[in-house]
C-alpha cells in the first residue's frame, strides 16, 4: 500500500457519508419486512434508538472499511474517479452516457431474469410487500451501502490481495485477477443475504442457498465488471437502477400477481 501514498480522507469521509445514508434510508424499508422479528425481539428499544444505534455503529465500520479500500486502490487500479475528481476539484472525467444505459439495461434485464426465477423456480412467497416509497429509499442502501461493502472494500481487497502475492501492480494485472474478484464479491454478497432469505423461507436448505447465491451473484457479477471497467459510480447508479426495478416497479407486479 505504500507509506508515500497520502489517505485521501475526503473521499473516504464522503463515500462514509453516502454509506450512512443509505443506512438511515433503508430503515423503514427494514421495520417493515421484519415487523414480526422485531416485535419477538428480546431487545425492547424504540425505533429512533435503534436508527442512531444502527446508523453510529454502520458509520464506523464504513469509514474502516474505506480507509482500508482507499489504501488499496494504487495497486489495483481500481476506484471512484468521478467522485475523486469532484471533491478535489480536478477534471472530471468524460461521463460515458452509453455505459450507463448498458448498466440501466443490463440491470432490467438480470432484475426480470432473477423475479422469473424466484417466482417459478424458487417459488418463493412474499408476506409483506413495503409500500413503493420504501422501496425507493432502500435503493439508496443497495446503490450506496452494498457496493461500498461489496465492491469497494471486498472485491478491491480480493484484487489488492491476489496482485500482492504475485507482485504485481496495476499496470500489469492480469484480468483474472479482476474476474476472481468480481465473482468472489459476488458470492459474499449473496451469502451476506442469507439472514434475510431465512427470514422469507424460516429454514436453511440447500435450495435456500443456492437461492441466496443465485439471485444476489447474478447483479453482483454486472455491478463488480462495471466497477473494473468504469469506476464505483457506474456501478451504483446500475445497482440503485436494479433496486428500482426490484423493489418499486417489477418486484410488486410479480410477487402480487403470483404469490
Amino acid at each position: 500500500m505504500g507509506n508515500a501514498k497520502k489517505v485521501n480522507f475526503k473521499l473516504i469521509s464522503l463515500l462514509t457519508i453516502l454509506g450512512v445514508i443509505g443506512v438511515i434510508a433503508i430503515f423503514p424499508y427494514q421495520i417493515t419486512v421484519q415487523a414480526e422479528f422485531l416485535q419477538d425481539d428480546v431487545v425492547n428499544v424504540s425505533t429512533p434508538v435503534m436508527l442512531v444505534v444502527n446508523a453510529l455503529t454502520m458509520g464506523g465500520t464504513l469509514f474502516i472499511l474505506n480507509f482500508l479500500a482507499e489504501r488499496m486502490l494504487r495497486r489495483t487500479g481500481l476506484g471512484t474517479p468521478i467522485l475523486n475528481a469532484m471533491i478535489h476539484k480536478k477534471t472530471i472525467p468524460p461521463i460515458s452516457l452509453k455505459w450507463i444505459i448498458y448498466g440501466i439495461g443490463l440491470s432490467f434485464v438480470s432484475v426480470l431474469i432473477i423475479l422469473l426465477l424466484d417466482v417459478f423456480i424458487f417459488e418463493t412467497k412474499i408476506d409483506v410487500l413495503p409500500p413503493w416509497w420504501q422501496g425507493m429509499l432502500a435503493i439508496l442502501y443497495g446503490g450506496m451501502t452494498e457496493e461500498l461493502v461489496a465492491r469497494f472494500f471486498v472485491m478491491t481487497l480480493i484484487v489488492w490481495l491476489l496482485a500482492k502475492l504475485t507482485n504485481k501492480s496495476h499496470e500489469n494485472i492480469p484480468a483474472a485477477y479482476f474476474y476472481i474478484g468480481i465473482i468472489g464479491a459476488s458470492l459474499l454478497f449473496g451469502l451476506g443475504h442469507l439472514p434475510t432469505t431465512v427470514q422469507i423461507f424460516g429454514e436453511i436448505t440447500a435450495l435456500v442457498v443456492l437461492r441466496g447465491l443465485v439471485l444476489n451473484g447474478i447483479l453482483g457479477i454486472w455491478f463488480g465488471y462495471l466497477y473494473w471497467k468504469k469506476g464505483l459510480e457506474y456501478a451504483m447508479i446500475a445497482h440503485m437502477s436494479a433496486d428500482l426495478f426490484l423493489h418499486v416497479i417489477l418486484g410488486p407486479i410479480f410477487y402480487s400477481l403470483y404469490n
